[in-house]
């Protein structure tokens, strides 16, 4: 009896123990390349494992949200360059200093793991900081926030790491000036080098809002070994704001180390080109176009439901277009600037 007693004992334990235990067990770890060491303006990879120790169960798709966070002194770069995810997984979100994934399509078995390398780069010199790694849960169907997984210890769910920031070496390149010229909305960029050695090229770089949010627009061919003075141009004709536009160039090395140059800034106005129409409404079939504008400039005349009426090169000063053959009602006059600017004005025809 006390044998039978005995063995019903260790048949529950067995059970409560699978019960709990005998699932799916998700860990993180996080490890920086290059022993944690990047230079300001490098990139370094950020290299995350995720496994499943079991005992059992599959980590079901759209189960796992890990998210890692970097010190304020590295950036993890924009989600496009981020190519280093395993099929079936996404970023969910990507602020700069923390980055979420999720592995939407894919399901981890037991004593399997995945690795996910995130690359990020060095902003401001810095000491060992720490970076982590830590998880938390999707729903199953979807990357939305949900409950653990069934079983799951949570003592490895978390990791951490350092990763300190070194100042960039100096590039074998002086830059002695650079300037921006803005003129009827398009900026015109100057610069010039002297005693270039292995330089590349000229990456040129445009801030278009208050945040400096940086996007590369064109590149130089630099001359990469010269003991001469070089003169470089760029032009911007892709403006589409009043506002001061900002510009830097990201000079580039043979070997891939580069620096940015100082911030230039333009302040441009782009709808200083513009029409008026008189008289408004128009008397006698006689329409007049007052243009405020370096170019000719195209326009149609149509009918409040789009039908096409007429087809105009207005030029600079004032226009005349004969209107007598229309009905009576509303039309648009829409013009198409430089840069496309355009500007729509009602004309209203009353014979």
């Amino acid at each position: 009896m006390n044998f039978f007693k005995l063995n019903l004992f260790t048949l529950a334990t067995t059970l409560i123990t699978l019960n709990v235990f005998g699932q799916a067990n998700p860990f993180i770890n996080v490890l920086p390349s290059n022993s944690g060491i990047v230079s300001v303006g490098a990139t370094i990879d950020i290299i995350v494992t995720i496994g499943n120790t079991g005992p059992v169960s599959v980590v079901p798709q759209a189960k796992l949200r890990p998210i890692i966070q970097l010190p304020t002194s590295v950036t993890f770069l924009p989600d496009a360059l981020q190519t280093g995810l395993p099929v079936g997984w996404t970023i969910v979100s990507n602020t700069g200093t923390q980055l979420r994934v999720c592995n939407s399509t894919d399901p981890i078995p037991v004593t399997d793991s995945r690795i996910i390398i995130l690359k990020a780069q060095g902003v401001t010199v810095s000491p060992a900081q720490s970076l982590s790694g830590n998880i938390n849960f999707g729903n199953g169907t979807t990357c939305a926030p949900g409950p653990s997984v069934n079983g799951d210890f949570t003592n490895d769910n978390s990791a951490t790491s350092t990763i300190s920031v070194i100042a960039a070496a100096p590039l074998p390149l002086i830059l002695n000036n650079f300037s921006v010229n803005s003129e009827n909305c398009i900026s015109h960029l100057n610069w010039s080098t002297s005693s270039e050695t292995n330089s590349e090229k000229f990456e040129i770089e445009k801030s278009e809002t208050t945040h400096e949010e940086w996007k590369t627009i064109g590149s130089v061919r630099a001359h990469g070994n010269t003991s001469n003075n070089s003169t470089y141009y760029f032009k911007d004709e892709n403006i589409f704001t009043n506002n001061k536009v900002m510009y830097r160039l990201k000079i580039i090395d043979l070997d891939g180390s580069f620096m940015y140059s100082p911030v230039v800034n333009a302040h441009l106005k782009c709808d200083e080109q513009n029409l008026t129409v008189f008289p408004n409404p128009v008397a006698n079939g006689k329409l007049y176009v007052s243009l405020n504008s370096a170019k000719n400039v195209e326009a149609n005349l149509t009918s409040l439901t789009g039908q096409q009426i007429k087809k105009i090169i207005l030029k600079n000063g004032i226009n005349y277009i004969d209107v007598s053959e229309l009905s009576n009602g509303l039309y648009i006059l829409s013009s198409k600037f430089v840069h496309s600017i355009n500007q729509n004005v009602k004309v209203n025809i009353q014979e």
